[in-house]
């Protein structure tokens, strides 16, 4: 709601400085001003906010036609439906519809609201401001607990650096594991081969990895890897593993 309620303040700022142009444009063609010149003159006062010159002559012949005691800075009623698929009630539906479903299409919502779909782009991303976006992916999800601890020794390592310098950094150990196939096929880039313009194309048959494959437990520091070991097969990965590999 607070999204709608700006949009619409946009909107009636939008129109108050519509009639002010216009305003001005009566008052400049009855000192007998050009156009061009009632627009380049505006332009250095409102700036993007100018009319383009093309209103400012249909303006000005307008004026220029009317009774001046009939005439009026506001639009004339015109005949017609009028547009009522972007009011506020239908703006507040589609946000209430957003709120309970997030991935709600706009074919589903101008079904239910049986307005057209392209006003429905227009409420959602214009007079809302929504935007669809993907969701971040991450590589697990962590508990209070677990953020807290890593945010602790976070902050012990910017202190030991402060006092310690690059030295600490020199120290610090990291280790990971992953999965090493037995054979991974060579990928587009490195099959690149230079040839003529006239040559064949080199074909390339489909490979896939292998399907055997061992994991790697690997440990590295700034100067590079100083450890790599490969688990046997038949063992698995406990505490006491990595109590024997710390060792090593």
């Amino acid at each position: 709601m607070l999204r709608m309620r700006t949009t619409l303040s946009k909107m009636a700022s939008y129109m108050e400085i519509r009639l002010k142009q216009r305003a001005v444009i009566e008052f400049l063609t009855a000192e007998g001003c050009v156009p061009i010149d009632m627009h380049r003159r505006m332009r250095a006062v409102y700036g993007d906010a100018c009319v383009d010159v093309s209103t400012v002559r249909r303006w000005a012949r307008t004026v220029k036609g009317d009774n001046p005691a009939t005439m009026t800075l506001h639009d004339q009623a015109r005949s017609g439906r009028p547009i009522t698929a972007v009011d506020e009630q239908h703006q507040a539906r589609v946000d209430e519809l957003i709120h309970v479903n997030r991935r709600i299409k706009q074919k589903d919502v101008a079904t239910m609201l049986e307005i057209s779909t392209e006003r429905v782009h227009h409420i959602i991303h214009v007079l809302l401001g929504y935007r669809k976006v993907c969701a971040r992916w991450v590589p697990r999800m962590l508990t209070p607990e677990m953020k807290h601890r890593r945010h602790q020794a976070c902050q012990e390592h910017l202190m030991r650096y402060e006092r310690e310098g690059d030295d600490f950094i020199c120290r610090i150990v990291t280790g990971d594991e992953s999965w090493v196939h037995h054979y991974d096929p060579e990928n587009k880039r490195q099959s690149m081969e230079y040839r003529h313009k006239n040559s064949p194309t080199p074909k390339k048959f489909k490979t896939v990895a292998s399907a055997g494959k061992v994991l790697m437990t690997i440990f590295w520091d700034c100067q590079g890897v100083i450890h790599t070991e490969f688990l046997e097969r038949g063992n698995t990965v406990n505490s006491d593993r990595y109590v024997e590999t710390m060792k090593k």
